[in-house]
C-alpha cells in the first residue's frame, strides 16, 4: 500500500487530483449492491423535537457505501449557517443545513434518499 504524504492530504483539500492508490487508501474498497442494501435496510432514524438533529444510527453515502464525506463549511456570516457536505467518492449531497437543523439524507428514504 502506498505511504500517505502531505503532499497527498493539501492535494485531497485542494481538490486536486490524486493517485489511485492513494484514493484507496483513504477511502478504502468500494461497497456491493448487496452490501449496500443490506447496510441501507439496518439504518434506524429517530426524530427529534425541533431544534435538535434526527438521530441515526449509522452515516454513509446511500449511493455508493462511503464512510468519508467532505464539508463546504459555514458559507454564510455568522448568525446565519449554510453548510453542505458532500461524499468524497462520488459527490452525492450527504448533509445540508439551511438556517435549520443539519439533515441527512438518510432522513429521506421515500424519495430515494434524495432532498426535494
Amino acid at each position: 500500500m502506498k505511504k500517505l504524504t502531505s503532499k497527498h492530504w493539501r492535494s485531497l483539500q485542494y481538490g486536486d487530483k490524486l493517485p489511485r492508490k492513494a484514493k484507496k487508501a483513504i477511502l478504502g474498497k468500494k461497497m456491493g449492491k448487496q452490501n449496500l442494501r443490506a447496510r441501507l435496510s439496518k439504518v434506524v432514524v429517530t426524530q427529534n423535537d425541533y431544534p435538535d438533529t434526527a438521530s441515526l444510527s449509522d452515516r454513509f453515502c446511500p449511493k455508493c457505501g462511503c464512510d468519508v464525506s467532505i464539508s463546504t463549511g459555514n458559507m454564510a456570516e455568522y448568525p446565519e449557517r449554510w453548510v453542505k457536505e458532500t461524499c468524497a467518492r462520488c459527490g452525492f449531497l450527504v448533509c445540508w443545513s439551511d438556517n435549520s437543523p443539519y439533515y441527512h439524507c438518510l432522513e429521506f428514504k421515500e424519495s430515494n434518499y434524495e432532498s426535494d
